[in-house]
């Protein structure tokens, strides 16, 4: 008696299931995100370049959009008069909210920045709304100030995920049952293998 091999055909159905089962729970694990700086969730140019006082200044804030939580503001500092990039600037940042509270204060540097010609100094912030950020420089030549206005969201909660997330673990199962069905009608359609 020859026992049945169970073919490829026959079982890539629940292979793809298994496969398409192990996609979804990865897209819908948590993923652990933090705003390190400049690049990290995209970054906005606030000043590009611009001659401000004695420097050519550029300032971004990130990430983009700025949300309730970690916020960095990225100063680059350049001698008007040389041309080359300051590295011995004092970079202080104030971030003020418009609607009232606590003003936040820090000083830029090289070590947040992760290099010697950049300033980053990150806030946490806790409230939404618009944030007056003013950005002072200063060192040898002189010094410098520029002012801007931040919009600070929420972000996604988890109300918005899950109700993003539903249709698409909806279609996911039915697409499940659809394969399982068809792979029980597949079973049941091969005919017995009769030995001679």
């Amino acid at each position: 008696m020859k026992l049945p091999l169970l073919s490829l055909k026959s079982c890539r159905p629940r292979l793809q299931f298994i496969i398409g089962l192990l996609l979804l729970m990865t897209l819908l694990m948590p993923a652990a995100v933090q705003a390190i700086g400049p690049g990290t969730g995209g970054s906005k140019i606030r000043v590009s370049d611009e001659r401000i006082g004695p420097y050519i200044l550029l300032v971004a804030t990130s990430p983009l959009p700025v949300t309730v939580g970690q916020m960095s503001v990225w100063v680059r500092v350049t001698d008007i008069h040389t041309n080359q990039l300051r590295r011995d600037a004092v970079v202080t940042i104030q971030a003020t909210p418009r609607e009232g509270g606590e003003t936040l204060t820090a000083e830029a540097s090289h070590k947040n920045a992760g290099n010697d010609y950049d300033y980053v100094a990150h806030f946490e912030v806790q409230n939404t709304g618009q944030w007056d950020v003013t950005v002072s420089v200063t060192g040898e030549p002189g010094e410098a100030e520029v002012a801007f206005t931040e919009t600070v969201t929420q972000g996604l909660s988890l109300g918005l995920l899950l109700g993003l997330a539903i249709p698409f673990i909806v279609l996911a199962i039915m697409v499940g049952i659809y394969l399982w069905r068809r792979s029980a009608g597949l079973q049941n359609s091969v005919a017995p293998i009769v030995e001679e």
